[in-house]
């Protein structure tokens, strides 16, 4: 099962006239990171939204914005009648006309409202309610993501698997045809300079031509990498830095064989194959 690493979400739910509205938002990265917005009466639950995050996210940077609104009632607010009867009662001292009863209500402290919201009440479950919601969203999105990535992994796969049995059938005429143009190439010089050469001379060459050219273990490797890739893409935890990891071995195997076999039609297929991993690459890169 693969994970995308972004995603969104989104959540709300109303209850005794709060409403709570919770957003989350995630982008590549190779660590797991929080970015939290949220009232400043609800930082001592920061530390379980965070919890309850990471939880169910393993990587990416996540933007995570919880608002949450009160509905303004009367009883919300309170006027400090002996404050105001003191400020009226100095302000007129020094004024000579009424002092307005608009103007009095903006000095601090008159007008006193409730408590805001805080966490330890029971709003702190709606909140915690709503975000879970809006990681289900969150996580649902990212499933989605991650299976549509599975299937385009899945063909760059097999692509790449045509492209290493291209490979592996065209590996022996390597040898075949170093054999023929050495050979027509030293009997024309022999004959030239009438000097003979034994076979077993001719033979100790080509050996060496094709020990040096060898692919074997690399196209053997290539074949374990691609395994290896398909069983961690099918399992149930999303593996994304394993993947990338398979992903470098690849690289490393078919540049191998591109300084090795020295072979025109080898080369070509290497530089497809290089493509086709490098799309992969690309692909993992969105992996959690």
């Amino acid at each position: 099962m693969l994970l995308s690493m972004t995603g969104q979400g989104v959540a709300n739910a109303t209850a005794n006239g709060v409403t709570v509205t919770v957003e989350m938002r995630a982008v590549n990265n190779r660590h797991l990171k929080i970015n939290l917005r949220s009232p400043d009466s609800l930082i001592t639950l920061e530390s379980l939204v965070e919890k309850t995050i990471r939880a169910s996210v393993g990587r990416g940077t996540i933007n995570v914005n919880i608002k949450v609104q009160k509905e303004t009632r009367a009883d919300d607010f309170a006027i400090d009648t002996a404050l105001l009867n003191s400020y009226r009662s100095q302000l007129q001292a020094e004024a000579r006309d009424e002092i307005p009863l608009k103007a009095l209500l903006t000095l601090p402290g008159v007008v006193k409202s409730s408590e805001a919201l805080s966490p330890h009440t029971a709003h702190s479950e709606l909140i915690m309610e709503t975000l879970g919601e809006a990681l289900e969203h969150f996580n649902r999105m990212r499933t989605t993501e991650g299976e549509a990535l599975g299937h385009d992994l899945a063909t760059q796969l097999q692509n790449l698997a045509i492209l290493i049995q291209s490979i592996r059938e065209r590996a022996p005429a390597v040898v075949v045809n170093y054999s023929s143009r050495l050979t027509d190439k030293l009997n024309q010089l022999l004959e030239k300079h009438n000097v003979t050469l034994s076979d077993a001379d001719l033979t100790r060459e080509i050996g060496v031509f094709a020990d040096r050219c060898d692919i074997t273990e690399e196209v053997v490797r290539l074949d374990s990498h691609i395994a290896q890739f398909n069983e961690v893409m099918n399992s149930n935890t999303s593996q994304g830095r394993k993947l990338d990891f398979i992903t470098q071995e690849l690289f490393r195997e078919i540049n191998t064989i591109g300084s090795k076999a020295n072979d025109a039609s080898i080369a070509g297929f290497v530089v497809e194959a290089k493509t086709v991993i490098e799309r992969v690459r690309e692909q993992v890169q969105n992996i959690e």
